[in-house]
Order: structure tokens, then sequence, then C-alpha cells
């Protein structure tokens, strides 16, 4: 296996404040799942072993992707952000999901409504998006603020490659505006009860977790 990547993570599948514990809730079992930045293929692991979920990766870091298909069966290097990308996935036979799980990948990209617009090809009758974003609107950066400071960072909210930020209803407004109706919705966080996080949900979410459906009016 390669060197550990920038993204690699230990999945907290017991913490039901984990972002990972949220977005295996969300995924059915035996879904047949689009992970749309799969990296180096953790999550994707544990959805198959968990959920016995066949799990369909996508990513543009090759050198992930080299790990990825030690842990999955399907690992394609697709850039999302090119025009046609589910054309590229549903002309190679890769179509009708259960599920398309977007977990902490939106932020990255220059245009994530063109992304999520174009996800709804993909979707069987019935499917669901899964989408995990950082919340601009946590305490930290808003203290930050207060005084003066919006430093980037190598990870977190305030990533260095992040081109996009939201906040719960922006987060709720996005998804909306893409053709999708929001069928739930939680928060993860750091070293809190769930419980206190979903209280105020609005100040101590580090990241937001929306399922949706295709609007069908």
């Amino acid at each position: 296996m390669s060197e550990k990547q920038k993204y690699d993570f230990i999945p907290q599948l017991d913490n039901p404040a984990n972002v990972h514990h949220i977005e295996l809730r969300l995924v059915p079992k035996d879904s047949y799942v689009l992970d749309v930045g799969c990296h180096t293929g953790i999550l994707a692991g544990a959805l198959q072993q968990f959920n016995n979920a066949r799990v369909v990766g996508i990513d543009t870091d090759a050198s992930a992707l080299a790990v990825a298909r030690t842990r999955m069966k399907d690992a394609l290097l697709l850039n999302i952000e090119e025009t046609g990308w589910e054309a590229v996935l549903v002309q190679q036979g890769w179509k009708n999901f259960d599920v398309i799980l977007f977990g902490d990948v939106l932020e990255h990209t220059r245009d994530p409504e063109a992304i999520l617009t174009a996800a709804k090809k993909l979707l069987k009758p019935g499917g669901r998006i899964v989408v995990s974003i950082p919340n601009i609107a946590n305490l930290r950066v808003r203290i930050g603020l207060l005084f003066g400071r919006f430093a980037y960072a190598d990870s977190g909210i305030l990533d260095r490659t992040h081109l996009r930020f939201f906040t719960r209803t922006s987060g709720r407004q996005m998804i909306e505006r893409c053709g999708y109706r929001v069928t739930e919705t939680d928060v993860a966080g750091y070293s809190l009860p769930h419980w206190l996080i979903k209280r105020f949900s609005g100040l101590l979410a580090v990241q937001l977790v929306y399922a949706a459906e295709i609007a069908t009016t």
C-alpha cells in the first residue's frame, strides 16, 4: 500500500456524531453506490463491509485510486468538474445508482450545483444523494472572524483547497435549487455529544449532512 494520503482517516463508525457514521446510516443496506471523491476507498470499504453495498468510486487522484482499488472493485479516474462526466459513466454502463455519495467533496469544486444537477442522470427512480459539506458558521470560525482572523489550514472547515462555503440553510437551498427534495438532515462534529451538536447545529456542527431525492413536482 502507498504512503498515507492527505485525506485518509480511521472511520469512527460507533460515534453517532461522526460524519462517516451518519453517511453509513443514510446508505441503505445492499445499495448500489457511487462514491464521488472516493480517494483511497476507506469509506467505500466500510460501506461494503457493514452495508453490503456494491460501490463504484471516482476521483481525480491517480495515486489514491491505486490504493482504492485494493479496497473496492471499481475505482475510476474521472473529474466531476469536466462537463459530461456523468455521460462518461453512463457510456461505460455505470448508472441507475441507489445512492450517490458526495462526502466532503462539493466544497472543493467551482460549480457544485452543476455537479448535483448532472448527478440526477445517474440515479435510479427513488434513488438518493447523500451530501456532507463543512459548516462555515461553526462557532470557531465565527470567533475567529470576530477577532479579524480567517486563516486557511491544511484540513478542516478552512481547508485551503475549499472553494465554496456553506451554512445549514445555504447547503439545503443549493440542493433544492438542483431539483432535489431534502428528506433528512443531520450534523456532525468533534468532542461533543451528538444531541448537543444537533440542538445548536448552526453553531456547533462541523459538517452538515443531507439526504435528498429527485423532486417530483
